[in-house]
């Protein structure tokens, strides 16, 4: 499972047909966060699937747009929410204390083979990170919104 975000310049083009969002997926570039999303969001709200706004936004947060009924939906990050997490994301000096091998396997934070790597934070998720902030700091100085989805391929 790996987490995918594309920003998004034409909500209106959105909101006239949220499947579309479907197919900006298939025919773009979107960042690939890789197997690093769960540790990312463990890191910016203490809890492997709960958090609150606005750093819940950044990974598992976002209104689910399209189908209601498919396994994993794609979601919508408004402009407003793209500037506030963008805002809120903390420098990668603030997570580093925050990792631990031993806390990733208590909260059994996906994938749980990556926590026996002695360097996942340097090779895995700080890497990861540091794109997921260009995205939102981008988007939020474009007024883009952002979509994210889960690829379970």
């Amino acid at each position: 499972m790996r987490m995918l975000y594309l920003r998004v310049p034409d909500v209106d083009a959105l909101e006239r047909d949220p499947d579309v969002a479907a197919t900006w997926f298939a025919d773009g570039e979107p960042l690939d966060l890789g197997t690093a999303w769960h540790a990312i969001h463990f890191l910016l709200n203490g809890s492997a699937w709960g958090g609150s706004g606005p750093l819940i936004d950044a990974v598992l947060g976002g209104t689910p747009i399209g189908d209601p009924t498919s396994y994993e939906p794609i979601r919508f990050v408004s402009v407003a929410e793209v500037e506030a997490v963008a805002e809120a994301l903390p420098d990668v000096d603030e997570l580093v204390p925050r990792f631990t091998h031993k806390a990733m396997r208590q909260a059994e934070i996906f994938p749980d083979s990556a926590w026996e790597d002695g360097d996942a934070l340097t090779a895995l998720v700080l890497p990861a990170y540091a794109h997921l902030v260009a995205l939102f700091t981008d988007a939020a100085a474009s007024g883009d919104a952002v979509l994210i989805t889960l690829d379970r391929s």
